[in-house]
Formats: C-alpha cells, sequence, structure tokens
C-alpha cells in the first residue's frame, strides 16, 4: 500500500502476549501503527516478549477507550471476523477474503484500518456497523476462529504479497463517502420506499462502494446526479 496508511486495531484485547504476538506480526510486515481500544490485560514483560523485534511497535501503541477514537481520520474501516452471512438478507456481514482485500488495497491510496475483535468472541454487531468491510479468513468449518496474531499475519502477509508499484486511485474520503450516502438516503426516502426496507437498502448501497473503493472523483460525480435527482422529485 505505497503511498498509504495501514493501522491495525485491537478491540478489548485479552491476553498480554497476544498483544505482543500481534506486534511482532506487524514488524514482519513493516507495518507500525498499532491502536488498542479498552484492552482488559496490560501491556506488561510478556507482552514485550512476545513482541520480540517488534518492541518498538509495542512501545508506540496508543491507547484509547472507544472504537470510535481509533477510526478518526480513516477512510475504509475493514473488520475481521469468522462469523459470516448465512443469510442473503443479511447485509451487514459479506465477507472479502484476505486475498481480496489486499488486491483492492494495491490499486488504491488512502487511510484504511484493520479491525481486530476479542479472543474470545471477536467483534460483535454494533462494531461491526463501524466497518466499511468485513475479511473473514477460509478456514475448517469444524474449527474456524483463529488465533489473534494468526489471523493478523495472515492478513498483513497478503497485503504484504500484493504491494507494488503503479498508479494508485485517491480514495473518496469518509467525509464524501457520508455525503454520497446522505444523497442516496434522500432519494430512498423521496421515491417512497417501504420505512423497513430503507434502512437495508441504504446499507446495501454503503456495502457496495465500500467494496468498490471508490474513488474521490467517482464520488464527486455521484454526488451531483443524486442530488440533481432528488432536486428534480421534489
Amino acid at each position: 500500500m505505497k503511498e498509504s496508511t495501514l493501522r491495525v486495531i485491537l478491540v478489548e484485547p485479552e491476553k498480554a502476549g497476544n498483544i505482543g504476538a500481534v506486534a511482532r506480526a506487524m514488524k514482519n510486515f513493516d507495518q507500525h501503527d498499532l491502536w488498542i481500544v479498552n484492552p482488559k490485560t496490560t501491556i506488561d514483560d510478556e507482552a514485550r516478549a512476545y513482541a520480540m523485534h517488534g518492541s518498538d511497535v509495542l512501545s508506540s501503541a496508543r491507547v484509547v477507550r472507544t472504537i470510535r477514537e481509533a477510526i478518526e481520520e480513516i477512510d475504509i474501516v475493514a473488520g475481521t471476523t469468522s462469523v459470516v452471512a448465512r443469510s442473503p438478507t443479511n447485509v451487514t456481514r459479506t465477507p472479502l477474503t484476505p486475498k481480496q482485500l489486499a488486491h483492492r488495497l494495491t490499486s488504491t491510496r488512502g487511510n484504511v484500518a484493520l479491525v481486530f475483535g476479542r479472543e474470545s468472541s471477536g467483534l460483535n454487531n454494533r462494531e461491526i456497523e463501524y466497518c466499511d468491510l468485513v475479511v473473514t479468513i477460509p478456514a475448517s468449518r469444524s474449527y474456524n476462529v483463529l488465533n489473534l496474531s494468526a489471523a493478523v499475519s495472515i492478513i498483513l502477509y497478503e497485503i504484504f504479497q500484493k504491494e507494488q508499484k503503479g498508479k494508485q486511485v485517491l480514495l473518496a474520503t469518509s467525509t464524501t463517502r457520508k455525503q454520497l450516502l446522505r444523497q442516496y438516503e434522500r432519494l430512498v426516502n423521496l421515491a417512497g420506499t417501504q420505512p423497513h426496507r430503507r434502512k437495508l437498502a441504504v446499507r446495501a448501497f454503503r456495502n457496495l462502494i465500500s467494496r468498490s473503493y471508490i474513488s474521490r472523483r467517482e464520488a464527486s460525480l455521484l454526488i451531483g446526479v443524486l442530488r440533481k435527482a432528488a432536486s428534480r422529485s421534489v
């Protein structure tokens, strides 16, 4: 991800050793921006022992109270989960694989965060709602829950392998994407969409623009078109 930033966010990690192991994995793949949300353990000697040569990543980690603080100034938030949608009506948990995520990141430029949940229970539905993308690591159906540091390693490996030089698309900022969503939601309301379907329609559109890694130019054009269509519907 040349000319981009990648932030690794751990939400309420429960094991000091896992925090250290994540720092080590980040060092392996040239990543250094670690944020920890409301940790349930201290960053102690065990964490530092597991970090090994990633001790600088560990020592510079930011500790914050909420996930909202951790994703400030981030353009794309990718949450990780082992729980995937089983129903086509569930538009919240439609996942990408690490390889698919890495492929998209190589051709874009912007601030991206990878969010990892608790060792015991992962990310909850409220936290998933903060995410633009959901990433899952394909694994055995009989036991598909990976160790935290292993999950971080797999995803960072795919990103590291896909890094390449070349022209990159300037991503739409989170502010621009929110403007686009507001214009779409306005049009959905003006179209007389049934109330119980409006939320699903907006969420589906958010998923669509997130998975497409929409550029600033594309978002600007769509905002203009949707605004004009909405104004003619009034």
